[in-house]
């Protein structure tokens, strides 16, 4: 158990006090367990799904040591689905596909071995894997057996095709305890130390209560893709399941997807939550060609100690709302790391607090310290986080440089009323906020304050001045910024900079905020074809123009050559900007599930419902929809689950054409 402390609210937020780490509770050894930090390493299936082949995973376990990441601490090269063949040998084992990986599997580990490396492999409890390949139902021993034989080190087993039947009377979460833990079992009867991973991902039927006893990880949700939103949704399933992790035995939010996401920003965010998290840090990106920053992100020391702290704490959630979250959590020398993040669209300011005091606040993005009086505060970029790992400063208070921060408030309109999503237009005039905070222990003085925009915006005001700004004080202006315009569509930066003077240094802070111009679409194009706003799927990304498995979207025996794939519960927004007039689409389950699941379609036009399907399954014919959209700035479409559950809910929305004006 974590030792319980005081908490302090400041504002919206609280702060543990900092404390001294409790004792090892009863659960940690004398010896580490396996995994006794979260696991580190690589998997193949967000960018490669089925294509793996022998060439692949040696060209990444070359390129995990030239990049640094081992050195950083990933170990584990993974394969996950199809990579075995299509039938077992004569004798009932597994077997590589030949054309896949024409050495088998003992090279290949000898091969990542030699690299100072590891190798996993990917089952199933199941008859058959989530691809269709031979599961392990009926082998379990034979296939544990034949891992050691290779020198497997990391085990993932997944939850498909599980023959329910055979199991009369029990619950699907009582069959799921009896096949992991006859899976457990047989791999630690071969006499190799392999991790086990489990991925039984319905969190229905919560395998975090279960699964510390069987295994190493668990899957807490279910798959996910890149979009901002997938990764809060599993961010937000995370929050009350920290009692159940610690050394030996972790909650696993699923693999990472940083080099990924839309902006490097929302990759160092999504690294900074799984890092708090303690979760497994496995790269999901291909790792031959990552940019210069996702590899900075990836192998960054600082931040990569905190998911690796030996207390195995994860971090507890201490608000939410909306539009921000603080975290926090405890670390093994007692210090705290704590995080704010921005889930908003805008730009935000996050703040929290700690006991009036002296603290030294580590910015393990910027590598800068600073020291605080108590406020941790933060202008944080949208799908932005802010993370510092922050300890009691005793004596020389004076040595950091004050905390201090600018934020940066354009008052932009809705795109409709009630709308989160605010959206500025050409020509229109803003009145923009700004402000400059000193948090540190000392004054600051000589403090200036200016705003700027973008080449052709019009700033009017001057600069505001203060000859000091006292420990916990904050100087303010208000300027008016006038859009071009001529102005095209995308997210124009309004910069917000203070200098002033602490003791003889001169310092400069700045902070951006993003004004977002957008412009409908034109003529008659498929929402397919365009951007979305944002997108959320209840089971990987959402796909366009193809189903889950990479074929045609196709209803009853109907293919489709555009349109979009999602699984129940999901959600699309697309920005109309008040330009169309109507859309008409196909809307049924895809041919692929093959007559199973069911979901419901629900379609919105600046909030107000215009269609509804009902209960949708693939005996219900293909629903030909025409709504109306004249004036709406913002189309929504949901998919729910029918009621059932999300399994097999593969939702297409084909030819979804929208009539705009040109």
């Amino acid at each position: 158990m974590i030792r319980p402390t005081r908490l302090i609210a400041i504002g919206a937020a609280v702060v543990a006090v900092l404390a001294p780490a409790s004792p090892a509770s009863a659960r940690h050894h004398h010896q580490p367990p396996p995994a006794a930090t979260p696991p580190m390493g690589w998997n193949d299936w967000y960018t490669f799904s089925c294509d793996v082949n022998e060439q692949l995973v040696e060209q990444t376990a070359d390129a995990m040591v030239a990049s640094g990441m081992r050195e950083a601490g990933y170990r584990y090269v993974n394969l996950d689905d199809c990579w075995a063949a299509s039938t077992r040998d004569a004798d009932g084992r597994l077997r590589a596909d030949p054309a896949k990986f024409p050495h088998g599997m003992k090279a290949l580990a000898d091969y990542v071995h030699a690299r100072g490396l590891k190798l996993g492999i990917y089952e199933d409890v199941g008859t058959k894997t989530c691809a269709g390949y031979p599961g392990s139902y009926g082998h379990v021993q034979d296939d544990a057996d034949s891992f050691a034989s290779w020198g497997v080190d990391f085990v993932k087993v997944d939850w498909c095709n599980v023959p329910f039947g055979d199991f009369p009377g029990l619950s699907q979460q009582q069959v799921a305890v009896k096949l992991y833990t006859a899976y457990g079992q047989a791999l630690k009867a071969t006499g190799r130390p392999m991790v086990f991973s489990i991925c039984e991902w319905d969190p229905r039927l919560q395998p975090w209560t279960w699964a510390p006893a069987i295994g190493n990880l668990w899957r807490t949700d279910n798959d996910y893709g890149s979009q901002w939103s997938q990764t809060l949704a599993n961010l937000d399933q995370e929050a009350p399941l920290a009692p159940y992790a610690g050394p030996g035995h972790w909650n696993d939010p699923d693999i990472l997807m940083v080099g990924k996401m839309a902006s490097d920003t929302e990759s160092r965010a999504h690294f900074s939550a799984w890092a708090m998290l303690a979760a497994p840090l496995l790269a999901g990106n291909d790792l031959r060609n990552m940019s210069a920053a996702t590899k900075a992100i990836l192998t960054d020391r600082e931040v990569i100690a905190i998911d690796q702290d030996p207390r195995g704490a994860q971090a507890t959630r201490l608000s939410h709302t909306a539009t921000a979250d603080v975290w926090t959590r405890t670390l093994a020398n007692g210090d705290r790391a704590v995080m704010l993040l921005n889930r908003s669209d805008t730009t935000t300011r996050i703040s929290t607090g700690l006991p009036s005091g002296a603290y030294a606040v580590r910015d393990l993005w910027a590598h800068r310290t600073a020291s605080s009086a108590g406020v941790i505060a933060a202008s944080v970029p949208p799908h932005g986080a802010a993370l510092y790992r922050v300890s009691p400063l005793r004596g020389g208070a004076g040595r950091y440089p004050p905390l201090t921060e600018v934020s940066v408030d354009p008052q932009v309109p809705p795109a409709y009323p009630g709308s989160d999503l605010h959206v500025a237009e050409a020509g229109e005039k803003i009145t923009t906020a700004a402000a400059f905070g000193d948090d540190g222990n000392t004054p600051v003085t000589n403090a200036t304050l200016r705003l700027s925009g973008p080449s052709g915006w019009k700033i009017d005001g001057r600069p505001v001045r203060a000859p000091a700004v006292p420990t916990g004080g904050r100087l303010s202006g208000t300027w008016q910024v006038t859009v071009p315009a001529d102005v095209k569509p995308g997210s124009y930066a309004l910069t917000g900079t203070a200098t002033y003077k602490w003791r003889a240094h001169t310092a400069t802070v700045r902070s951006e905020t993003a004004v977002r111009v957008l412009a409908g679409p034109a003529g008659s194009p498929y929402l397919s074809d365009l951007s979305w706003l944002s997108a959320a799927n209840g089971y990987g990304p959402v796909l366009v123009d193809k189903s889950y498995f990479g074929g045609p979207l196709t209803i009853h025996g109907t293919t489709y050559q555009h349109g979009l794939w999602t699984n129940a519960v999901a959600s699309i927004e697309y920005y109309l900007g008040g330009r169309c007039s109507r859309l008409t689409a196909d809307l049924g389950l895809d041919d692929s599930v093959k007559g199973q699941g069911s979901v419901t379609y629900r379609i919105s036009a600046d909030g107000r419902p215009v269609y509804d399907s009902g209960v949708v399954t693939n005996a219900t014919p293909t629903a030909h929809v025409d709504v109306p959209l004249t004036g709406a700035h913002v189309l929504r479409i949901d998919v729910g689950d029918g009621g059932d559950g999300i399994s097999y809910d593969n939702a297409d929305i084909a030819q979804p054409h929208l009539t705009c004006a040109d």
